[in-house]
């Protein structure tokens, strides 16, 4: 049977070249965006963050739709996996598509700062790793909101914590975070590469306040 319409809507890949027009998206929509306070969670900062987003998108006219907390089923028992942050898809087929993990960075608590870099790897990055997002996919982002205006510290930590779990992580050396290949004269654009079942890529993008 014939398909009638393009048939790129179907692919079984995320566009490629549509991942640096995301980050831009999200790097340009966080300058315009109404800052959260320095107690809030990352779901309020991105449930209000995915509403500028959208806005932007339509600006530049970004073919792509944004959702946030979408929940990620496993095929075969029906069970929930998790809620994927943000979601951007760009055809019909629901299981392809490019996603954010959203963590917080750098946070003020009652007793003092913690960086919470190990909460970004450990209950961010690892959902790639372990395949509970992105299931057969090649690449996927990471958002690190930085609660204070630290940017160089929050990256330098979560940095040393790539370093340290880079057997669990599954990377090879260079083991941390590596200039981005999309954006690679941006300060707080990074990326690892993870030997998974193919080779996959974690986009990592810094906002502070």
């Amino acid at each position: 049977m014939a398909i009638v319409g393009n048939s790129s809507l179907w692919a079984d890949t995320f566009p490629d070249y549509l991942i640096p027009d995301i980050l831009d998206l999200v790097l340009s929509a966080w300058q315009v965006f109404s800052k959260p306070k320095i107690d809030d969670y990352e779901v309020p900062i991105t449930k209000r963050f995915r509403a500028t987003l959208r806005q932007q998108k339509n600006l530049v006219k970004l073919p792509v739709l944004i959702d946030r907390e979408i929940p990620e089923d496993d095929l075969e028992s029906g069970t929930e996996k998790g809620r994927i942050d943000l979601r951007f898809t760009a055809g019909y087929k629901e299981d392809v598509y490019f996603s954010f993990e959203c963590k917080r960075l750098n946070v003020i608590f009652k007793t003092g700062r913690k960086s919470l870099a190990g909460d970004y790897v450990k209950e961010g990055m690892m959902r790639y790793v372990t395949s509970q997002y992105s299931s057969g996919l090649i690449c996927g982002g990471m958002i690190g909101y930085i609660m204070n205006s630290d940017s160089k510290t929050a990256i330098k930590a979560v940095d040393s914590q790539v370093i340290t779990r880079c057997k669990e992580l599954r990377i090879s050396p260079p083991s941390g975070l590596c200039q981005s290949s999309l954006r690679p004269h941006h300060p707080q654009v990074k990326e690892t590469t993870h030997i998974l079942a193919s080779q996959f890529v974690i986009h990592h993008v810094f906002l502070s306040l």
